[in-house]
């Protein structure tokens, strides 16, 4: 058994355990009087916070990215929608956003400048998540115990978010070291391979191309602080769903306090166990959530069936027609052909054993 297929079972083995917790001695009656009190005004807000916090994102990809490729502002959320519809609706964890944000960028130019801008908007949306985080835990350290059980995940968490902001900000920033390093890897364990040296001139070359046309976005640029600005509104969105789900169901958390624990249902979701919309793993935790917070448990699953809910709406209204619109787009016969003629060069210039290879190299 593979290692990804245990991680499967270990997801499902959580989100079972967290339903069966919830459920097994329910209140039915206390669930169903907290389902007749909800406020419909509390119901509108989430809807407008969910779709504030899509927007906001793309609107960030578009002012990052609008000069480099020409982006107009609704091709800039339309690419985020189609992101975000990839992330909903095949769950890799991690990747496979970022993967669809590159290859719209690519319908517009270079492979290098795609990679590029997809690092950099990457870098953004983790050191914005970072610094969200640990301002709203200082802000709210008097009650950071209800969060104690977690605390080693949350530090794992913190730590490892970091980490990949360091890494990402040495490709990003430092492109001449990362060069350096390549071809020292490259010498050290490749010298005898009888294409080095091209490959080498290669890999060097796509960095410089990368560089270069990164150089409109450097550490001062008023368009990395303006797509800043839009992923934090992006972060206080996501907190205001809970939020307001709580508030709908009569219980009233200040939204700092909700902020700390945040970080646990984004691990939650991007670690999903594959199945659309994030069903079963964003909804345990979004449950642990609101009973690390006190909530009662009936009031903490209809909390959860509404937001979820709201979320699901919303994606299928919204998400799913926009994503579906640009995907068309980007997965059109002729970029799927650019990108069979990018594989082919590769496989032909550098003897690339790969399976499918007689496929990619068909009619080639």
């Amino acid at each position: 058994m593979n290692r990804s297929r245990l991680l499967q079972i270990l997801q499902i083995i959580i989100v079972v355990a967290i339903f069966a917790y919830v459920i097994h001695d329910i209140n039915i009656e206390e669930t169903y009087r907290a389902f007749l009190k909800v406020d419909f005004t509390d119901l509108v807000y989430i809807g407008i916070f969910e779709l504030l916090y899509s927007l906001s994102n793309g609107i960030a990809f578009w002012i990052l990215c609008r000069k480099e490729f020409n982006l107009s502002l609704a091709e800039g959320i339309g690419a985020s929608m189609f992101a975000w519809l990839v992330d909903i609706l095949i769950p890799l964890a991690f990747i496979e956003g970022d993967l669809a944000r590159m290859l719209f960028l690519k319908t517009k130019k270079d492979w290098s400048s795609a990679l590029g801008y997809t690092l950099v908007f990457r870098f953004l949306v983790n050191s914005t998540f970072a610094v969200f985080i640990v301002i709203t835990t200082l802000a709210s350290l008097n009650f950071i115990y209800l969060y104690k059980q977690y605390m080693l995940f949350y530090i794992i968490v913190i730590v490892l978010l970091f980490l990949t902001i360091l890494l990402l900000a040495f490709i990003i920033f430092d492109t001449e070291r990362v060069k350096r390093l390549i071809v020292y890897v490259l010498r050290r364990f490749a010298s005898k391979h009888p294409l080095i040296d091209k490959i080498e001139e290669d890999i060097v070359g796509f960095l410089d191309s990368m560089k270069k046309s990164l150089e409109r976005v450097g550490q001062k640029s008023p368009t990395l602080w303006l797509a800043t600005l839009m992923l934090f509104v992006q972060w206080i969105s996501g907190i205001m769903t809970p939020y307001f789900s709580l508030r709908a169901v009569d219980v009233v958390i200040n939204p700092i306090f909700i902020a700390p624990g945040y970080s646990i249902l984004t691990v939650f979701s991007l670690a999903s166990i594959g199945l659309p919309f994030m069903v079963g793993s964003v909804d345990a935790a979004l449950i642990t959530l609101y009973l690390l917070l006190g909530v009662p448990k009936e009031k903490a699953l209809v909390a959860t069936i509404i937001g979820r809910s709201i979320t699901i709406v919303t994606s299928l209204a919204i998400i799913y027609p926009v994503g579906i619109y640009y995907a068309r787009k980007v997965i059109s016969a002729r970029n799927l052909d650019e990108i069979k003629h990018s594989l082919q060069k590769l496989i032909v210039e550098y003897k690339i054993n790969i399976p499918l290879a007689d496929i990619i190299l068909k009619n080639e």
